[in-house]
C-alpha cells in the first residue's frame, strides 16, 4: 500500500473502538514508513466530534503507538500529543518551539500538524510558523 492509499484508507475512518484494527494500522504505518506513523498519531490525537473515548482508552492507544517503534520525533511531539488527548492547549510559544525542533525532519507534515493543533493560535503566529516550515520542506 502506498502512503496516499494508506492516507485515504484512514482519513476520517480511523477505527477508534476496534483495538485489533487500530493496532494493525499502527503496524501497517510502520511498514509504509516516512510520515505514515505520524499520520496515525494525528488520527489518534484529534478525535472527530462523533467519536467518544474515555481518557484512559485514549492514553492507552497513544501508549501503544509510542511503544510500537522508536523515533526522536516521538519525544518532540509528545507534549502536543498529550495536550490534544487531554483536550488542553499549549501556549503558542511552546508549540512554536516544538515546530522548530520538527523542522529538522523534512516532510513530516503529520507531526507538524499535531503540533499546530495543540494551541489556540489567536494571533496566527503558529500558523505562520507552520507555513514557513512547510514551504522550506517543499523547496528541498
Amino acid at each position: 500500500m502506498t502512503y496516499q492509499e494508506f492516507y485515504d484508507h484512514i482519513d476520517c475512518r480511523f477505527p477508534y473502538h476496534d483495538t485489533a484494527a487500530w493496532q494493525q494500522l499502527i503496524t501497517q504505518s510502520l511498514e509504509i514508513g516516512g510520515d505514515a506513523p505520524f499520520l496515525v498519531l494525528h488520527e489518534i490525537c484529534r478525535l472527530p466530534t462523533s467519536v467518544t473515548l474515555n481518557l484512559e482508552q485514549h492514553l492507552a492507544m497513544y501508549a501503544y503507538w509510542k511503544a510500537a517503534f522508536s523515533h526522536p520525533m516521538q519525544d518532540i511531539v509528545e507534549p502536543a500529543s498529550l495536550a490534544l488527548i487531554q483536550r488542553q492547549f499549549l501556549s503558542d510559544a511552546e508549540v512554536i518551539h516544538i515546530m522548530e525542533q520538527l523542522r529538522a525532519y523534512p516532510q513530516q507534515y503529520s507531526a507538524l500538524q499535531v503540533a499546530l493543533s495543540a494551541c489556540a493560535d489567536e494571533q496566527g503566529l503558529v500558523d505562520a510558523k507552520y507555513e514557513e516550515i512547510v514551504s522550506e520542506w517543499q523547496r528541498l
